[in-house]
C-alpha cells in the first residue's frame, strides 16, 4: 500500500513538472532547462556590458525618495575587471576594480571590489553619518532599450535605478575624467557660485498657468523638497533627488505637472541662473531669485530677545557671499591693521534701551546706536551718528557696516531654527537688495 501511495505521488509532480513546461494547447513553452536559461539572461548581460568598447555612462540615483544622484563612467572588460570614475568627490582618478554577473532573482551586476560605487554605501559620510547615501554594489538587470541599460539598486527597488548610456567617447581614459570633473564642478557651482541667492526656486510654465515653489535644496543629500503656498493658506509640496551633468541637472523621480513629465534640465545664464527644461510646449525651471518665491518664517527681530549675535558658529547658515566677505574682511585687518574681529552683536534690541551695533576686534570695541523698524517682515537700520570710535576707526570697518546695517531696503527676517546644541533660536537677515548677501545670527 505504502509503495502504491509513493508512486501515485510520483505520477502526480511528474505531470506537473510536465504541465509547467507547456501551455493550454500542449506546446512545449520552453525547451531550454532552467540551467540553460540563466547561462542566457546573464550572457545577454555581459554581452552589453562589453559591447561598447568606450564603456558608459551610468546616472545612479540609489533612494530618489531622499538622496540626489551622481554620475559614473565605467568600461568593462572580459577579464572580469571594470575602469571606473565619478563625481561622488573630488578623488575622480580612474580606478580598476572587479565585476560579476550571475543571477539571483534575475541578472545582476555585482560589484565585487571596493571602488567608487562603494563610495555611495560609506556609513562615515559627513552629513549622513550610519546610513551614507544608502548606496548598494549589486544591481539587478532590468531593461535594454537600445542600447540603454536600466538596473535597480537591489537595497531599494522602487525607488533606486541605475542608468547605463553609451558614452560615444573616442578616448575613455581622458573623457570620462574630463566629464566628471565638469559635473562635479557643475554641483559645486549650484551652491556656491556668486549668482546664488537665497531664494532658489522652481517654476512650472505651461500656458496661461505658472506655479512657483521654493525649491528647499539640501546640498548634504542633494535632494530638492519644493514646496509653494496656495491663496488659502495651504502648503503643496514635491520631491526629487538631483544628479547633476556637464552642462545640466537630472531630477528623479521626473516631476509631473497636468501630464507633463520633466527630467532633463540644461543650463541658461542668458536670463539669470536658470536650468530649463522644455516639454511639449511647458516650461520648468530651477534656479535663484531676488525674491523670496513663498512668504518666509518671519522672525520677530528685537522682540524675542535682547541681543543677536552673528552666527560663527554655524557658518553654513549664512550665505557664501557673506562667508566670503567676511574672511577676506578679517583677513585685510590683519594684513594691514594688525588685528582680527572677536565678535559682533547687536545689543538692546528690546530693554527699553537705546539699540546699538557692537563690534568687538582685537584692537578694541566699538559701538554704533541705531534704530530700526520693522514692516511686513523687513527690518530697516538707520544710524543714529552716535559711535565711540573715532572716524579713522569708522572708515576701517566700513565694510563690515555696510554689510550689516545694509542700505534703506533693508533685510527680509528669516527663522532658522535653533542653535546646534543650545536652546537658542536663530535667524537670517537677507538683504534685500543683494540676496546674494544673507547673515545668520543668534539670539540670546
Amino acid at each position: 500500500m505504502k509503495k502504491i501511495y509513493r508512486n501515485y505521488w510520483f505520477i502526480c509532480l511528474a505531470l506537473i513538472t510536465l504541465l509547467s513546461c507547456n501551455n493550454d494547447n500542449g506546446e512545449v513553452l520552453f525547451t531550454d532547462t532552467p540551467a540553460e536559461r540563466i547561462a542566457q539572461k546573464n550572457g545577454e548581460l555581459l554581452n552589453l556590458l562589453l559591447a561598447e568598447p568606450q564603456g558608459y555612462k551610468g546616472v545612479y540615483f540609489p533612494k530618489n525618495d531622499e538622496f540626489g544622484g551622481f554620475t559614473f563612467y565605467m568600461k568593462f572588460n572580459a577579464d572580469g575587471t571594470v575602469q571606473t570614475t565619478s563625481d561622488f568627490d573630488s578623488e575622480t582618478a580612474i580606478e580598476t576594480s572587479s565585476y560579476e554577473v550571475r543571477f539571483g532573482t534575475t541578472a545582476e551586476l555585482i560589484f565585487t571590489t571596493r571602488g567608487h560605487v562603494q563610495k555611495l554605501s560609506n556609513p562615515s559620510l559627513p552629513g549622513a553619518i550610519g546610513t551614507g547615501f544608502k548606496g548598494t554594489s549589486v544591481f539587478q538587470y532590468f531593461s535594454n532599450e537600445n542600447g540603454v541599460i536600466t538596473f535597480r539598486d537591489v537595497r531599494n527597488t522602487d525607488t533606486g535605478r541605475f542608468v547605463f548610456t553609451p558614452t560615444g567617447f573616442t578616448d575613455f581614459d581622458t573623457e570620462s575624467v574630463a566629464s566628471v570633473t565638469a559635473s562635479l564642478a557643475n554641483r559645486e557651482n549650484f551652491v556656491n557660485s556668486s549668482a546664488v541667492t537665497a531664494f532658489p526656486f522652481l517654476s512650472v510654465e505651461n500656458g496661461a498657468n505658472l506655479d512657483e515653489y521654493a525649491l528647499n535644496y539640501n546640498n548634504v543629500n542633494i535632494f530638492a523638497n519644493p514646496t509653494t503656498q496656495a491663496e488659502d493658506g495651504s502648503v503643496k509640496d514635491v520631491e526629487f533627488g538631483m544628479a547633476f551633468t556637464e552642462d545640466g541637472i537630472i531630477i528623479n523621480p521626473p516631476l509631473e505637472v497636468n501630464g507633463v513629465a520633466f527630467e532633463n534640465f540644461t543650463f541658461d545664464d542668458t536670463s539669470g541662473f536658470e536650468y530649463i527644461s522644455t516639454v511639449d510646449g511647458a516650461t520648468a525651471k530651477i534656479g535663484y531669485g531676488n525674491v523670496p518665491v513663498t512668504p518666509l518664517d518671519a522672525y520677530a527681530f528685537g522682540v524675542r530677545r535682547n541681543r543677536a549675535w552673528v552666527n560663527r558658529d554655524e557658518p553654513a547658515k549664512s550665505s557664501n557671499a557673506f562667508n566670503n566677505f567676511y574672511t577676506n574682511y578679517d583677513n585685510s585687518l590683519l594684513a594691514n591693521y594688525g588685528i582680527n574681529i572677536r565678535f559682533i552683536l547687536f545689543r538692546s534690541l528690546n530693554d527699553g534701551g537705546q539699540p546699538y551695533l557692537h563690534i568687538f576686534t582685537t584692537g578694541g570695541a566699538f559701538w554704533y546706536d541705531i534704530n530700526f523698524t520693522i514692516t511686513d517682515g523687513i527690518v530697516v537700520f538707520t544710524p543714529t551718528g552716535a559711535t565711540n570710535a573715532s572716524p579713522g576707526v569708522t572708515a576701517i570697518l566700513q565694510p563690515i557696516l555696510d554689510a550689516l546695517l545694509g542700505g534703506p531696503s533693508g533685510f527680509y527676517l528669516n527663522s532658522t531654527g535653533s542653535l546646534e546644541g543650545f536652546s537658542n533660536r536663530t535667524f537670517s537677515m537677507i538683504n534685500v537688495a543683494d540676496p546674494t548677501m544673507e547673515i545668520n545670527y543668534w539670539d540670546q
